[in-house]
């Protein structure tokens, strides 16, 4: 096992960890956590919010630095791409850059939603409609991610 092979192993299970946590948090948060906390008071339900974001904005943002970091090493260092032919070359790398769009959306409202700036208390205001888009566009990610694993 060279350590190259180590590396590109290790950035895959990361990017993958980190996948499985950017879809499902949100998945969690609004099939279980959202419809559950209906059921507290308003003051319960700020404490509640309040102690599970201070936690989960930590794990956002190290969420983002972890796929960015393995993201571009697998695409720059393990570099499947290279084998290709021009035209697979070229549909990789148009659904990398929608890829990576949708997946620069998800960090935004990943962290608008775990975050506590005020320009963006619209957003908390509204996490119900966010949550959905971070889903819908997890699953978007997910599936351009199955087509070019098997390019």
């Amino acid at each position: 096992m060279t350590l190259d092979y180590l590396l590109t192993l290790v950035a895959r299970w990361l990017h993958i960890m980190a996948a499985a946590l950017a879809i499902g948090v949100p998945i969690f948060m609004r099939f279980v956590l959202m419809p559950a906390r209906t059921r507290l008071e308003e003051g319960q339900r700020a404490v509640l919010h309040e102690a599970i974001m201070a936690r989960w904005r930590i794990v956002v943002y190290i969420m983002i630095v972890v796929f960015l970091a393995t993201g571009f090493w697998t695409f720059l260092g393990a570099a499947r791409w290279r084998a290709f032919d021009p035209d697979a070359t070229f549909r990789y790398h148009l659904l990398f850059g929608i890829k990576l769009l949708i997946a620069l959306a998800m960090f935004f409202i990943s962290s608008a939603l775990a975050g506590r700036s005020a320009a963006l208390a619209g957003m908390r205001a509204n996490a119900k409609m966010w949550v959905n888009a971070l889903v819908l566009l997890g699953l978007c990610v997910v599936g351009i991610s199955g087509v070019m694993r098997f390019m």
